[in-house]
Formats: C-alpha cells, structure tokens, sequence
C-alpha cells in the first residue's frame, strides 16, 4: 500500500479504484480560503505543481473520504498540507462558493484534464505557523489587493475572486 499522505486510513482507494471512480463520476473535494487571526486583509495560498507540468498558487484543499463531515474534510487537508503548527479554527468556517472543474476544456469553465471535480469551497480563520508539507512546496501569505498579479493554478483566481466577493472582501481580482 502506498503512503497515506491524506489521512485516509483504511477509507483511502487503490490507485485502480480511485482511476475507475475518476473515470465515471465526479470527485467530491473541499478547498479553503484561509486568513490569519491577525489580518483579516490577507490570504493564504499554497504554491504546487499543475497538470500542465508548471506551478501555481492555489487554495488548500482535495477529496472528501466516505463518510467524512466536510469541515473534518478541511481540517485533515489543512493538517496534511500545512502542518499541524497552523490551527484552523472550526467556528469561523463557514461555506462560500461551489466550483466545478471539468476534464474538457470550455470556454469560462474551470479545468482539471484528470477528474472531474465539485469543490465546496470554504473560508476560515487560523493562527501558529504554516509549514508546506504534501503537494505544498511554498505557502505565502498574500495581501487582498496584490491578488491580481499572482500566478493561480487551476483558474483558481475565478474561485478566490468570487469567495472574497461573497465574504464582503470585494472582488479582489479583474
């Protein structure tokens, strides 16, 4: 068995099961858009590899496991992707946007050529210190108003644009 980099336990798929479920339906995952305690007017973004063979900076996030709540689902992937150091805390979680990624490109679609994915995706508050593990090999975090001249992955800068438009934040990105 492979390393349980995701916290699955005995919920995680083979890689021939995991193929043949990606292969037919869509993928349920969580993302979040987070902010330290002592700055509401910033971000947090991990930098990771993309389909395409480049990188981006994206939100944290992934698949949600059978039978897991999905505010565990953001804690695991915040846990895994940054550490435990970085504490999320469950009551300022709240859901914000619902972002469909799709394996064929189209046009003002979001794209991800490897699944079909729905993200419920998130905002919350979190203090300590982030540490990159995982997928992640950076984290920053960014002001709101410098968001326009970051280097997204995956069209994320659509998904951001539209939590911060729906938290009151303003539409950050044009």
């Amino acid at each position: 068995m492979e390393s349980d980099t995701i916290g699955g336990g005995n919920r995680w798929l083979t890689p021939q099961d995991y193929s043949f479920v990606r292969e037919r339906v869509p993928i349920l995952c969580v993302d979040v858009l987070l902010s330290p305690c002592s700055r509401s007017s910033a971000v947090g973004l991990i930098r990771r590899a993309t389909y395409d063979g480049g990188d981006g900076w994206c939100l944290v996030g992934g698949r949600v496991l059978r039978d897991e709540n999905l505010a565990t689902a953001v804690v695991r992937h915040v846990a895994v992707t940054l550490g435990t150091e970085l504490r999320l805390d469950p009551a300022t979680l709240e859901m914000r946007a619902v972002a469909e990624y799709f394996t064929e490109s189209r046009p003002g679609e979001l794209h991800d050529p490897r699944k079909h994915a729905v993200a419920l995706t998130y905002t919350a508050v979190c203090e300590g210190t982030p540490r990159p593990a995982g997928e992640a090999f950076d984290f920053r975090w960014f002001d709101v108003g410098e968001l326009g001249d970051v280097d997204f992955g995956f069209g994320q800068d659509r998904v951001v644009a539209r939590v911060l438009g729906s938290s009151g934040r303003g539409p950050a990105l044009d």
